[in-house]
């Protein structure tokens, strides 16, 4: 018989300490750093897997993949337009799929990266963040903080998680665009469902 215990939540703040070389915050102490330097943060949902489980001929995918960095730059260059240093775009800690592309277009556009991760996220390889606030065990753990930090939001793609977390957004009257043309449950929303969203 094992006697082997669960993480304990220092030992778990320990490994993101490790992995990252992220300033770690918890939701209250961002929340008040936010307001007291006035930030704007920009939520990014999308799908969080590989590209290549899209079954797309390299070729195609290559092309698919380019497309998505156009339409999600053009967002993210249009919020930075807007908050210029006060920007930060927030997005699940993992380093793949539309979040992967969202870190390296942060990255050439010189805005800050964050992220409300639950520990699950330490199995995979993380991206490049300014800023983690770990939350929770497993994914969905941290959807309320992630809305609640959040002044607007960005969906590519994406599946169950983030389909609730855009309705949340849209519930809580937030700013939310739809990008459409990359599958998900972005491209089986509508106006229907999301009134004062923007569609793309």
């Amino acid at each position: 018989m094992s006697t082997s215990k669960p993480a304990t939540r220092s030992s778990r703040r320990a490994e993101w300490r490790q992995r990252t070389d992220a300033e770690i915050l918890t939701d209250s102490s961002f929340a008040a750093r936010k307001s007291a330097e006035g930030l704007y943060v920009v939520g990014v949902l999308g799908f969080a897997g590989r590209w290549e489980r899209s079954g797309l001929a390299p070729d195609a995918l290559a092309a698919f993949i380019d497309e998505a960095r156009e339409f999600l730059g053009r967002e993210l260059l249009r919020a930075q337009q807007a908050h210029g240093d006060r920007l930060v775009v927030c997005t699940g800690a993992t380093n793949t799929g539309v979040l992967q592309l969202t870190y390296e277009l942060c990255s050439a556009l010189g805005i800050r990266t964050m992220s409300v991760a639950p520990d699950r996220a330490l199995n995979y390889e993380l991206g490049p963040l300014d800023f983690v606030i770990p939350l929770g065990e497993y994914f969905g753990d941290e959807s309320e903080a992630f809305v609640r930090l959040g002044d607007e939001f960005v969906l590519l793609g994406g599946g169950k998680q983030s389909h609730q977390e855009i309705l949340a957004a849209h519930l809580a009257g937030k700013p939310v665009t739809i990008i459409q043309g990359f599958g998900g449950i972005a491209d089986e929303l509508s106006p229907a469902d999301l009134s004062n969203a923007r569609w793309v």
